[in-house]
């Protein structure tokens, strides 16, 4: 029987509700990792790097900002061409992607200039000294703005000394090579524009811009764009290559490029032909109111010369396209022996550049000239001698 004092305490008591008891943590678990952070291929970080150039996010940067500033003057008040503007944006762009965690004034020298030889050492160390000297300039020119416009009190470049330039190996065409790279191409613009290149030595930029209202067929002209927006007027040097171009121009829009991008693939993915012709090649489109850019006149050359077996098929480096141009200045003052007209062909402001470097007697003619010498010579030395 109960006793009555429980009873009675039991009654008293509030009712709760049950509380349930807290989860145990699991016996024997590890901790879960945190989260790794993620990791680029070398591939997806320069992809990421050339479509920052391209849609000049780059400028999101502190120091690409002031690039984009630059670049603006540059093309309004300095007139830089088109062709310098890119070559300029495709530098200072590295520079700033490559310090987007620092401001401007970080380069104040001289840490800045510890900063300028690092970064060129990492791009361009095993560049040529060429190369290594135009990034300077490029350098140079950005910087002596900023301090100009009072953004720097100092230039970090000024202690950066130049490369030191040395002799290199300019190779020139045979004649019969020449020939053979005319007679391969089967499109009458492709040996046009060879024919500019390897009788006049115009120059790779020069070529791209070349627009068929360029050519002034009654005078035997071509207009050409040179560095520095500069405006030549050059004589067609044959009668063949101007009836090439008044068949090229006939019936087209003076305002088309000679040069420009073709998209083309097999006819039979178009559904034209079948059988043995599915090798043939058609153009899917053409843009012909839109210049070659760099890039795609390097691939039209390297096509040229596979054409004509000068290059390995698939090979696009080794046999650059301003070996043209050597070869052209080297041809003309072989023929004529001025160095003048060698100089106003080739467009050069300054003739020891002409002397230098593009023009290179090969090793026929100097040994035609030492036959000339001594055999002259020899002759005279017959002449005195007592029958």
């Amino acid at each position: 029987m109960p006793q009555p004092g429980l009873a009675q305490l039991s009654l008293e008591l509030p009712a709760t509700e049950p509380v349930e008891a807290p989860p145990r943590p699991p016996l024997h678990r590890a901790t879960p990792l945190a989260p790794r952070p993620l990791c680029l291929t070398l591939g997806e970080a320069a992809r990421i790097m050339r479509e920052a150039v391209k849609d000049k996010s780059y400028r999101s940067t502190p120091v690409g900002l002031e690039v984009a500033h630059f670049i603006r003057w540059f093309r309004n008040e300095y007139g830089a061409t088109a062709e310098t503007l890119r070559d300029y944006e495709a530098i200072l762009s590295k520079l700033a992607l490559d310090h987007a965690d620092l401001e401007l004034t970080d380069f104040e020298p001289p840490a800045g200039t510890t900063r300028l030889r690092e970064f060129i050492d990492e791009r361009w160390g095993e560049a040529a000294p060429r190369t290594r000297k135009k990034v300077r300039a490029v350098l140079m020119s950005f910087f002596r703005w900023a301090q100009g416009e009072f953004k720097l009190q100092g230039n970090p470049v000024v202690p950066i000394r130049s490369p030191r330039l040395r002799d290199i190996e300019r190779p020139l065409f045979d004649r019969d090579v020449v020939d053979r790279l005319m007679a391969a191409q089967l499109e009458l613009r492709d040996r046009v524009a060879l024919k500019l290149l390897f009788l006049i030595g115009i120059r790779k930029g020069s070529l791209a811009q070349l627009r068929l209202k360029d050519f002034d067929l009654g005078r035997r002209r071509v207009r050409v764009h040179s560095k520095g927006g500069k405006i030549r007027n050059l004589p067609l040097p044959t009668e063949e290559l101007r009836q090439e171009l008044e068949l090229l121009i006939l019936g087209r829009d003076p305002n088309e490029y000679l040069l420009f991008p073709e998209v083309k693939a097999p006819r039979w993915q178009k559904g034209q032909v079948s059988g043995e012709d599915k090798a043939e090649i058609a153009v899917v489109h053409a843009n012909r109111l839109k210049p070659l850019s760099s890039t795609a006149l390097h691939r039209w050359w390297y096509r040229c010369l596979q054409r004509a077996g000068v290059v390995e098929p698939g090979q696009t480096k080794g046999m650059k396209m301003h070996a043209a141009r050597y070869t052209a200045g080297t041809e003309f003052y072989l023929a004529t022996g001025d160095i003048r007209a060698t100089q106003q062909l080739l467009g050069h402001e300054d003739i020891g550049t002409t002397a230098n470097i593009y023009v290179q007697p090969n090793e026929a003619s100097l040994e035609r000239k030492l036959a000339e010498i001594y055999e002259a010579g020899d002759a005279d030395n017959d002449s005195a001698r007592p029958r």
